[in-house]
Formats: structure tokens, C-alpha cells, sequence
């Protein structure tokens, strides 16, 4: 079967959902290769074959693609003599996406097939080629949105005693796979929830010293604090190719990871590392360290779930895009505010713990362990404090006057 591969000019393609607009970026380029053949008991056959450019979308859409397709007409013996000449038609394509099918339909305008023969003895008139859209249960192909996938159908013609088979072929300028499993980016957050999170204590700096990381209060014996700056840090790894079809490239994610910062306890040298004041401490800021451990816990599985909801391009499913610097930003885009509201409520939740730790009733009972605390000088006593600052410390402030040295 001869095939023949024409890139129309002028194609008219246009989607019922969204009229008057062009399609969103990202869209997929997509060839439908067709071919068709008539045959009949008398008279004349003929085949067409051709490709007809598409743009697929990522959402639902119906939308109808109409070409000029040359028809090559086979005799029958009957009419040996006659030269092979070569028509027109119209083909009109109607197509519905849903998720990753396409089911579309063929339509014809009339053409009526007149061969030159040599013995220019009048020739009659082949009969109209004709295929309703509405006939769908005979002329509807279904194809999956992978690359190659085709479908192959035929229609009897019982009035003219002959068949149309159709062939159609999708082609994709990026290649997607249907698998089983979900198509998704290798996701890590660490630490995992089965390894406690890390941390480190320090022991080494003054409560004048710790007053200062504390933003300037005054009489700060313990600071609970990641050891970096919030929110998590985040990143991915990308790759890409060229694309099969026009000029662009296939582009995906193919991890992303998420990294949270170990926890660090600093306590006040002032006390001595053993004594009362300084495991008091110690007891209270470890409590701080395992409400932000559990936190992390509760929320690392939702980070997981959007990340894997986000609809990051992946091996199998790859996007196609015109710059892979331009498609590196949307995608730190998406991984940005996929990420922002989830920390947006880690950050109210660990403010809620940190302030029930520090409530005043919690810090009159942690002074209340040790009968000698001191510090190099007194302080007012203070009604509240904030649980954090600048999102990140919790702390442990003296309000005690005239402590005993």
C-alpha cells in the first residue's frame, strides 16, 4: 500500500470548547496518518493516504480537522484500459479526547470519480464515496494518546455492494507509554519517618550570646532552632530530548527531593553541663525538638501526596516544549506553590505547639525543678513570649528576679 505523507498548509483545527482561542502552551504535536481504501465488485476503487497535523491538549476537548487528500482510483479488469488519473476529496476528521483516548469519526464531501480511457468510450459515473459522521458504530476509531497507536475499521456499502477499510495511525512528537503503575518523578523527603530527625545540641554560647540569636531578649538559657533558615529546601533534576516531530524538545522531571534541616538545641553555658538548671533545660527544649519531629511526620506524607498530584511531566509521559530553560522555570513554578501551602500550615501548627510548650504554667514548671537557678543578672519577669522568631526558634527565658547566685 503506497503511502504518502503531506504536511498541509492551511489545516482548519479548532476546539468546540474553547472557541476563538489558541491552544495553551505545552500542547502536544501530533501526526494522524490516514488511509483509506474503496473497493467495489464493478467499477472503480481507489485509495487515499495521508497525514494530517494535530495538537493535542492535556484536557478533554472535541475538535474537527478538515483536509484536501488525493484519491488514486484502481480499476477493476473491466476498465484495464483507463488511465490512472487522480482526484481530490475533502476529508473532514471530528475527534473527541478523553483522558488518554481518542475516538474519532470520518466524513466525506461527495466527489464523483470520472477515469479517462483510451478507447474514449463513454465511462459511467462511479458512485459518490460518502461516510456520515453520524455512523459512528462502524467508522469510529479509537486510539490511545501513545505513540504509533492506530485503529483499523471497515464500513459495507450494501446499495453500491462495496466497502470502505479505513486505517488510521497516531503519531506523537514526544512518545508517551501507558503503564500500569503511575507515571511519577522519584520523590524523597528526608528525613524519613522511620529515621529520627536529626540533632544537634550546643552548649557553647552564653545566654548573653543566645539573648542576641534570640532577636535581643534578655535571659535566654535555651533556643530551639533548625539549623538553617525555613521553609525546606527543594529541588529536581530534569531531562530532555529532541523532539520526533517539529521543532521542540521532550521534556520531564525525573526526581525531586526535599530535604528539612536537623534540628539544633543550644543550651546556656552558664549552667554547667550535669546540673539541675541545665538538664531542666535540656528537658524542656527536647520537648520543642519532638513536636517539630512529630510535625514532620504528619506532614511529610502530605508533602508526598502533592507532589505526586502536581502533574509533573515524567519519562513516561513527557511534555513538549520549545525551551527546556523555559520549561526548568514553570517547573520550579509549580514545585514552588505545590509546596508554599502546606508549609504555610506547618508553620501555623508549629507556632500552635511552640506557644502550648511555652505557655506560662509550662515555664513556672520547669523552673520550679531546680531550687538554685541563677544567671549573671536578673531580669523582669515577662508575661508571654513569642513561640519562635522569624519561624524559626523556640526558647527558654528566665523570668525570675533576684535569683540567688
Amino acid at each position: 500500500m503506497l503511502k504518502y505523507r503531506f504536511i498541509l498548509a492551511s489545516v482548519l483545527l479548532f476546539a468546540f470548547l474553547d472557541l476563538g482561542h489558541t491552544l495553551e502552551s505545552g500542547a502536544m504535536p501530533a501526526e494522524l496518518e490516514i488511509s483509506l481504501d474503496g473497493s467495489t465488485e464493478h467499477g472503480l476503487g481507489y485509495h487515499t493516504s495521508g497525514t494530517i497535523p494535530l495538537q493535542l491538549t492535556d484536557r478533554d476537548s472535541v475538535f474537527v480537522v478538515k483536509a484536501q487528500m488525493p484519491a488514486y482510483w484502481r480499476l477493476t479488469p473491466v476498465y484495464r484500459t483507463c488511465r490512472l488519473n487522480v482526484a481530490f476529496i475533502t476529508l473532514q476528521v471530528v475527534g473527541r479526547q478523553n483522558h488518554d483516548r481518542l475516538a474519532l469519526a470520518l466524513s466525506f464531501t461527495p466527489e464523483v470519480l470520472r477515469p479517462s480511457c483510451s478507447d474514449h468510450k463513454p465511462m459511467p459515473t462511479s458512485y459518490e464515496s460518502r461516510l456520515s459522521t453520524g455512523d459512528l458504530n462502524s467508522m469510529e476509531f479509537t486510539l490511545f494518546v501513545v505513540d504509533g497507536s492506530n485503529d483499523e475499521r471497515t464500513a459495507e456499502d450494501s446499495s453500491h455492494r462495496g466497502k470502505l477499510t479505513g486505517k488510521l495511525t497516531l503519531h506523537l512528537a514526544c512518545p508517551v507509554r501507558l503503564v500500569v503503575s503511575e507515571s511519577l518523578p522519584l520523590i524523597s523527603v528526608s528525613p524519613r519517618d522511620a529515621v529520627p530527625w536529626p540533632l544537634l545540641f550546643d552548649d557553647s554560647k552564653t545566654s548573653a550570646e543566645l539573648s542576641m540569636l534570640a532577636g535581643g531578649l534578655s535571659a535566654v538559657v535555651g533556643l530551639t532552632r533548625p539549623t538553617r533558615p525555613y521553609p525546606p529546601s527543594a529541588s529536581f533534576l530534569v531531562a530532555s530530548r529532541h523532539a520526533a516531530l517539529r521543532q521542540g524538545f521532550c521534556f520531564w522531571v525525573k526526581s525531586i527531593q526535599v530535604e528539612f534541616t536537623p534540628v539544633e538545641i543550644l543550651l546556656a553555658s552558664d549552667y554547667p553541663a550535669g546540673s539541675c538548671e541545665y538538664k531542666a533545660t535540656r528537658e524542656h527544649e527536647m520537648l520543642h525538638y519532638q513536636d517539630l519531629q512529630i510535625l514532620f511526620i504528619r506532614y511529610r506524607a502530605l508533602i508526598i501526596a502533592a507532589l505526586r498530584q502536581a502533574g509533573f511531566p515524567t519519562v513516561q509521559r513527557p511534555v513538549f516544549v520549545g525551551s527546556v530553560m523555559e520549561a526548568t522555570n514553570q517547573s520550579e513554578t509549580r514545585l514552588r506553590s505545590t509546596l508554599q501551602p502546606i508549609y504555610s500550615l506547618m508553620k501555623q501548627a508549629r507556632e500552635a505547639d511552640a506557644d502550648a510548650r511555652d505557655a506560662p504554667e509550662q515555664r513556672v514548671l520547669t523552673w520550679s525543678k531546680c531550687t538554685d537557678w541563677y544567671l549573671p543578672s536578673t531580669v523582669r519577669p515577662i508575661a508571654s513570649l513569642p513561640s519562635d522568631l522569624n519561624g524559626e526558634t523556640m526558647h527558654l527565658v528566665s523570668e525570675q528576679t533576684g535569683l540567688n547566685k
